[in-house]
């Protein structure tokens, strides 16, 4: 793999792993610019046993797997988050101060 593929890659995944989409966003289309570049310059003779092509479906499914556990994590800390407050706002909810009836 050239080297530059192999950094962004690295980047990458560094970029999921923190949690960082914004950056792993931008890094994704670095990183197909990069093979699109790499394999326009590959003679034809090479493409044919060129690892890249792997590397590459490798790299963005696990991006993608990556993206979707990161996804369903933040839908479960939400899903808490949630339950959480409406707990909160019935423990804390005013009542009504005890009064005085009349009955006539």
């Amino acid at each position: 793999m050239p080297l530059a593929l192999h950094r962004i890659s690295r980047e990458l995944r560094s970029a999921l792993l923190g949690a960082d989409q914004a950056r792993a966003e931008l890094l994704v289309s670095e990183y197909a610019a990069a093979v699109r570049e790499f394999w326009e310059t590959l003679p034809e003779s090479d493409r044919a046993t060129s690892p890249v092509p792997r590397q590459a479906a490798e790299l963005l499914t696990w991006a993608r797997d990556m993206t979707l556990v990161r996804r369903a994590m933040a839908a479960e800390q939400l899903a808490v988050v949630q339950k959480a407050s409406r707990y909160n706002v019935a423990r804390f909810a005013p009542t009504r101060p005890p009064g005085v009836q009349f009955r006539g």
